[in-house]
């Protein structure tokens, strides 16, 4: 299948040193010429969810801007932090690289189908930590009838972090106190089932987990520890 191939699409950059910055690739796979064009925009989290914001960053540099790509080539962008090198809290934008449209030959008729892929950069200072913990748990049930855990995460650190990055445990037990599930995800199993779990610093996000619990009433536990090395 020819497509456009952007990686990686989550960054994680500091504020500053070798890691303030970072390389994207682009490779055009089509057997035409792609034109792109790459705007870095900030995000913020609303109601659990990050929503882009309409304004560009002047925080985050990103060249080229724009690009021309021939059939069968890759492009590097470089994204970069410009900002302040010692923020009070986490910084997360949206890089999105958008194809442009180009000018048909004359009296031909076709319709565009333009890729516009969206990149998560989040950046911290070089001295912060999260600290991640799980403020509340719940069980829900969806249509179906399936009962899933659902997880509050507060991060009171001073830099953003990942849930899915961590070991985490589920613990249910009945309404007589007896356990009647245990498991213990690591951080590639949990990112398949709830995906990364970022949590900006100061934050708390409502994470719904992609794991049949057996029963829909009892007590619920989720343990989460860190891993070495993520």
């Amino acid at each position: 299948m020819t497509a456009l191939n952007v990686q990686p699409v989550v960054l994680d950059l500091l504020t500053s040193g070798r890691r303030s910055s970072a390389v994207v690739t682009l490779q055009n796979t089509f057997t035409t010429t792609v034109p792109v064009e790459l705007v870095a925009r900030p995000v913020e989290l609303v109601d659990g969810e990050f929503r882009e914001l309409d304004q560009e960053s002047e925080d985050l540099l990103v060249f080229p801007a724009t690009a021309t790509v021939e059939p069968g080539q890759s492009q590097a962008f470089r994204v970069q932090w410009v900002g302040d090198p010692a923020p009070t809290g986490s910084r997360h934008y949206y890089v999105s690289v958008a194809q442009l449209p180009v000018q048909l030959p004359e009296n031909q008729n076709a319709i565009q189908v333009l890729y516009n892929f969206k990149i998560l950069v989040s950046v911290g200072a070089n001295d912060a930590s999260p600290d991640l913990r799980v403020a509340s748990t719940s069980i829900e049930t969806d249509t179906d009838g399936k009962s899933r855990p659902v997880i509050q995460v507060s991060n009171t650190g001073g830099t953003y972090g990942y849930v899915g990055r961590g070991r985490m445990t589920v613990t249910q037990r009945d309404p007589q106190g007896a356990v009647v599930f245990r498991e213990s995800y690591e951080p590639d199993e949990i990112q398949r089932r709830m995906g990364l779990g970022l949590i900006p610093s100061g934050a708390t996000r409502r994470l719904p987990i992609n794991i049949d619990l057996p029963r829909a009433d009892g007590a619920l536990s989720v343990d989460i520890a860190p891993v070495e090395g993520r």
